[in-house]
């Protein structure tokens, strides 16, 4: 199983989106928020600088692996 956060902030160009692999899935709002600030804060670092946030989420893949020995 693997995780996913997937953060959409308003931009100066349109919309942000930011999402990074190997997300702590136990992640609470308020720790997501604070990113979120932070990535803000910081924004100057981006061509397209987050501004505002809109939507945050945590897309959680399951994998299954077959055996095809027999």
């Amino acid at each position: 199983m693997s995780a996913k956060l997937v953060m959409t902030f308003a931009g100066s160009d349109g919309n942000v989106t930011m999402s990074y692999g190997y997300a702590k899935e136990s992640a609470t709002t308020n720790q997501v928020k604070s990113l979120m600030n932070g990535l803000i804060t910081n924004g100057s670092i981006f061509a397209n600088p987050p501004l505002t946030m809109k939507s945050a989420k945590m897309v959680i893949t399951n994998t299954d692996e077959y055996d095809l020995s027999d």
